[in-house]
């Protein structure tokens, strides 16, 4: 399995750029969000048969060109991830020392870890280097890292780490490989675009790298808590 690392931002970026042509699996029609979830429901329900004869081929064309907008989550912000959230607050968290704030990410991470019903929670390491290096979770070591030089702002710090978390449940997931979306996760994983680096700074296959399965479901779960109301 392709080792898997956020090695750069994950946003977008006008400069950046990569042709692919991949079948696009949404509806082109405007949907509610009932409808969109029950679009979505039906398109990934199967039964144990149906998940087993399923081939690569088939999953193929599921993993690649996506958007945040294909993913709706039963996630429930209860009050204890709402508490933590709230030492986010920028009014909040500049009263923080670093190592306060450190402890506070190791809270959120395990908060998000047993509401996703994460087997083993993934230890946590800071680290510091330019900003556009933001995290990246190591699998082989169940590993969360975080660069320190984002703690300037609270809400990268949040998005960049319930991104990763999504990804340690995403690894979690594949390795059980029992339903089709567990097979999505480990057939991404085991062809896993990463962007290349040119000699001009820029990246080759960036939106490539961005709009695939587990890329682009990571961006949308750590969406789920951008501009919540805490109190």
């Amino acid at each position: 399995m392709v080792k898997f690392q956020d090695l750069i931002d994950k946003k977008d970026s006008p400069d950046l750029n990569a042709p692919a042509e991949y079948k696009k699996i949404s509806s082109d029609e405007k949907l509610t969000k009932d409808e969109a979830k029950a679009f979505w429901d039906d398109h990934f329900t199967s039964n144990d048969k149906d998940v087993k004869s399923v081939n690569d081929e088939a999953l193929l064309n599921d993993i690649y060109d996506r958007d945040e907008t294909d993913f709706i989550f039963d996630f429930e912000i209860d009050d204890e991830i709402k508490h933590i959230l709230e030492k986010f607050e920028p009014d909040s968290w500049v009263e923080l020392t670093d190592t306060e704030k450190e402890s506070l990410i190791g809270e959120l991470i395990s908060a998000l870890g047993y509401k996703l019903g994460l087997e083993e929670l993934p230890s946590l390491k800071f680290f510091e280097d330019s900003k556009d290096k933001l995290g990246s979770f190591n699998i082989s070591e169940n590993l969360i890292e975080i660069n320190k030089n984002i703690f300037d702002d609270p809400s990268e710090v949040i998005d960049t780490t319930a991104h990763e978390v999504r990804h340690a449940y995403q690894h979690q997931r594949a390795q059980k490989d029992e339903t089709y979306v567990d097979k999505l996760y480990k057939l991404n994983f085991e062809n896993y675009i990463t962007p290349q680096l040119l000699p001009d700074g820029k990246y080759m296959f960036f939106t490539d790298y961005q709009d695939q399965y587990v890329e682009a479901e990571a961006r949308a779960f750590a969406n789920l808590f951008k501009q919540k109301e805490v109190s």
